[in-house]
């Protein structure tokens, strides 16, 4: 808690002039030493209270509940954001997200087989296993050299080198975005 004496002699100050006007007051019958009196024992009272440092005890407990609360606020919902929505649950790490992303990785059709069987057979298989439908997939060697990383490298050091690299090559900072495709097929690969 801050004080400031200054402020408490003026306050205290103030506050002897309000009780000699209401003295005074009473014992000349007016009221307009009391009307007087109000409005100097009112800044009587604020100033004892800035100058006790209550005044900025209350603000900071106020501004710690109110970032309480927020924080509560956006947990809350970063929680219902993180269970994925409608019930869907956490996808696995490398799950394709779209229709596009499975017919790459898994063929034609959804099936996996080319015959477009629909949505049930598509996780029949590993998907590490597969031969990727498209040839745009670097190998483990070109992945590896992409992101400029050794083969004894663990996912550590390729996770590290990918997020370098995508400084680089990021669109949205300058870069191309065919490379910016290139580094994170590459990374995709590699973390399998």
């Amino acid at each position: 808690m801050q004080r400031s004496p200054i402020v408490l002699l003026v306050a205290a100050l103030f506050a002897g002039m309000t009780a000699l006007l209401v003295i005074g007051s009473f014992v000349s019958r007016s009221p307009i030493p009391f009307v007087v009196a109000v409005p100097l024992g009112a800044t009587a009272y604020f100033m004892y209270y800035h100058g006790s440092g209550k005044l900025l005890e209350s603000l900071r407990r106020r501004q710690v509940r109110s970032r309480q609360r927020q924080h509560e606020r956006t947990r809350h919902a970063r929680g219902n954001r993180d269970r994925g929505g409608f019930g869907a649950g956490p996808r696995a790490r490398g799950d394709p997200r779209t229709r596009g992303e499975r017919e790459a990785r898994f063929g034609v059709g959804l099936g996996g087989d080319g015959s477009g069987s629909g949505p049930t057979g598509w996780r029949s298989e590993d998907p590490r296993n597969r031969v990727s439908a498209t040839s745009s997939e670097p190998t483990t060697a070109e992945a590896r050299s992409v992101l400029g990383v050794d083969p004894t490298a663990d996912q550590a050091t390729i996770k590290r080198a990918y997020r370098d690299r995508v400084k680089d090559v990021h669109p949205d900072r300058g870069g191309d975005e065919a490379e910016f495709k290139r580094v994170t097929a590459a990374y995709d690969r590699l973390r399998e």
